[in-house]
């Protein structure tokens, strides 16, 4: 059988040194691309057919439902509140994280162009050392910062200027901001090294040149160097967008403890699908939500894909 130039292609004539390449590249990248099947994409396809099941850990039989699972989670209101908290939480968390990296970035980029550039190293330690923190370590400093009464550290602070004590831990408003704070605390010298090292590979001569021609410090900013970097940006959204719309180890860890220890009224997304899965043992509905979590998720991307194309949604 002859073999054609396809063949000849990809797989090499025999002997040659293309063949062998071919080879390598293949044993390489199969193992990577079964890991990856087998890791991200077979575990969505799993949720998605327990979603349609009544699969429970305890109970061995598991019967075909449908999308009744569906419709009982958008009757459960705390599955609702949990929604709304964690629409909340990455309606606040998104653009705090992308806004202040954005500013702190520029702030830096202005020192190194002003070529004041002593500390600069410093100050980008500082910004990333939260990040680079355990989460979980850092949640229970945090949470002996917001402890009520006189002992906590941030009502101390704020007796020092004359403001009454704030219910921290006991209030789930108050809490759930408190939360977002550390969020938005927590990554925020990530996304400011990202968008710093976009900043610094923006053309030296736009800048020279949009200053020759009158253009103030704003007008640069805004002309230049924000869409010098819409690839960066849209980066940091979406990402910045799954890690709210995904959190629960600091939702978990700060209702530990507290007066709101059940809780049910800072519940994120996530959380509730913990519970329904590892407390209640529904398996199925836990799925519905994790699915739910998923296709929310991507319609956020889209939306931000949309957003930065500058087409109308």
């Amino acid at each position: 059988m002859q073999k054609g130039p396809f063949f000849h292609q990809w797989f090499g004539r025999p002997g040659s040194l293309k063949r062998g390449r071919i080879i390598f590249i293949w044993a390489v990248f199969i193992p990577i691309i079964f890991l990856f099947l087998s890791i991200r994409v077979f575990p969505i396809f799993t949720n998605l057919s327990l979603s349609f099941t009544n699969a429970h850990l305890i109970r061995p039989v598991t019967k075909f439902i449908g999308v009744r699972n569906f419709f009982i989670l958008f009757k459960d209101l705390q599955f609702i509140r949990a929604f709304r908290n964690s629409l909340e939480f990455m309606v606040i968390a998104v653009p705090g994280e992308i806004l202040i990296g954005l500013i702190f970035a520029l702030l830096l980029t202005r020192k190194v162009r002003g070529r004041n550039i002593r500390g600069e190293g410093l100050f980008q330690t500082l910004y990333f050392i939260p990040y680079i923190l355990p989460m979980v370590p850092a949640i229970i400093i945090w949470r002996f910062f917001f402890s009520p009464g006189e002992f906590g550290l941030a009502n101390y602070l704020l007796g020092l200027i004359g403001i009454s004590r704030v219910a921290w831990m006991s209030n789930p408003r108050v809490l759930l901001l408190a939360i977002i704070g550390i969020h938005i605390w927590k990554n925020l010298g990530f996304f400011l090294i990202v968008f710093l090292v976009a900043l610094k590979a923006v053309p030296r001569d736009l800048m020279d040149a949009a200053r020759i021609d009158g253009a103030s410090g704003w007008q640069t900013i805004i002309r230049i160097e924000i869409p010098m970097i819409k690839p960066t940006l849209l980066f940091g959204t979406v990402l910045a967008t799954l890690i709210a719309w995904s959190a629960f180890t600091e939702v978990y860890t700060m209702s530990q403890g507290s007066d709101v220890s059940s809780g049910a009224e800072i519940q994120v997304l996530m959380l509730r699908m913990y519970q329904e899965v590892f407390t209640y043992s529904n398996t199925g509905k836990g799925s519905a939500i994790s699915m739910v979590i998923f296709i929310m998720s991507v319609i956020f991307i889209l939306i931000e894909f949309k957003i930065f194309k500058g087409k109308r949604i």
